[in-house]
């Protein structure tokens, strides 16, 4: 197993000393080493190369933001942690963009260990250390421009309904993972990881909301930028149809309502490395010229990697429900996941590969776009032609 290194950065050597003590059962697994200052820290990482950075905010000189600015700016391969106490609401929607997770302080060292070592391994996933600096430092997704202007018609309304708000932020997996990144960070001090947009809007509140969208610049709009090479309202719609399908799958499956929900929420956000790559040169400049879709080989020649595993490799240390990390992580390739039988990643791979195949083949064949030896032993295969005959009326109409 990799062990990872990781920088603590604290003005009270008391906390440090602290830390220090709580760290010894993980020696097996981190090389840690701590910092006094935000110059101390830099001074650190421009000798030692660190996976993640775990800093305070409120620091005298150079504050955790300031850092960790500079830390995305120099070092963007190294993931970047708060570990603060008295967050204000405008320091949370500051950091957004900039902090992968915020811890609250004190915090169990055992919530931070596995919070970070979760993070780090799926960065360790990715073989491509170029591809880890591009993603790490991604701030911005583009979201399709009709249902942000909608959004934030409805923030600027005289009495904004959080019910509508959380319907238009549901429809869009750009807006749905920001919205999730930050309701489960640390600061809200929530038990359980919330992976339903609605209930997410409900926790943050319509006012934190307008601050996170007007303020923070969240939601890029690419679709009236020139020289996108695919279209973001097609990513939408395909988002939007295998998300609704693999509610419906999952339901079939008799998963859940919880799971049947996550299902949703996986599908609207399963192809959100797709958007990552529009911000790689070689692959944006491939997409250009590809007339169907972008088969799982030729991201693997050009990148080394999958839109999957960088979709899943963001969310991740985003702090994105696990359970939905990996449905995205392995929806192309549900055999490696560890659970058996019938999960939220069979109605995402049923789903998804079922309506590639019926938007992009004129002689459709499972074997082509699913994992028909995975399927064989958690379904009886027979059901692929009802959930097929469904998927065709849903295009039709």
């Amino acid at each position: 197993m990799t062990k990872h290194t990781i920088l603590f950065v604290d003005d009270d050597p008391l906390i440090l000393k602290g830390l220090s003590r709580s760290l010894d059962e993980y020696e097996d697994q981190w090389h840690v080493e701590f910092a006094l200052s935000g110059s101390e820290a830099l001074s650190k990482l421009g000798k030692t190369e660190f996976d993640a950075v775990i800093t305070d905010l409120l620091m005298p000189l150079m504050n955790g933001l300031a850092l960790l600015e500079k830390v995305n700016e120099n070092y963007p391969g190294v993931l970047r942690f708060v570990l603060s106490g008295n967050t204000s609401d405008f320091q949370a929607i500051q950091s957004v963009n900039l902090v992968h997770q915020m811890f609250p302080k004190p915090c169990e060292m055992e919530h931070i260990f596995q919070s970070v070592e979760r993070a780090c391994r799926l960065k360790d996933s990715l073989s491509e250390p170029g591809l880890i600096r591009i993603i790490t430092s991604i701030q911005n997704l583009p979201s399709k421009p009709a249902l942000y202007d909608q959004l934030i018609g409805e923030l600027q309304s005289t009495e904004p309904n959080m019910k509508s708000v959380g319907d238009i932020i549901s429809q869009d997996a750009a807006m749905t993972a920001k919205v999730l990144q930050l309701v489960n960070s640390a600061f809200f001090g929530l038990s359980d990881k919330i992976s339903n947009p609605q209930r997410a809007i409900s926790l943050i509140g319509l006012n934190t909301t307008k601050a996170l969208v007007l303020t923070s610049h969240v939601f890029s709009d690419y679709e009236n930028r020139a020289n996108v090479p695919v279209s973001i309202r097609n990513l939408w719609n395909h988002s939007m149809l295998v998300s609704n399908i693999a509610r419906q799958i999952a339901k079939e499956l008799d998963l859940s309502k919880e799971e049947q929900e996550n299902a949703q929420v996986a599908g609207i956000l399963h192809d959100i490395g797709k958007l990552l790559e529009l911000k790689i040169p070689k692959m944006a400049s491939m997409m250009r010229f590809q007339t169907r879709r972008v088969l799982i080989a030729t991201e693997y020649e050009i990148l080394n990697t999958s839109h999957a595993e960088m979709g899943a490799y963001l969310l991740g240390i985003w702090g994105i429900p696990t359970n939905i990390v990996e449905a995205i992580l392995y929806h192309h390739a549900p055999a490696k996941q560890m659970a058996k039988g019938c999960t939220i990643i069979t109605a995402l791979h049923i789903a998804n590969g079922l309506l590639n195949m019926c938007e992009f083949e004129e002689k459709p064949k499972y074997e082509s776009n699913l994992d028909m030896n995975y399927l064989a032993t958690v379904i009886d295969p027979k059901r692929l032609e009802g959930w097929t005959t469904y998927i065709k009326g849903m295009m039709r109409g």
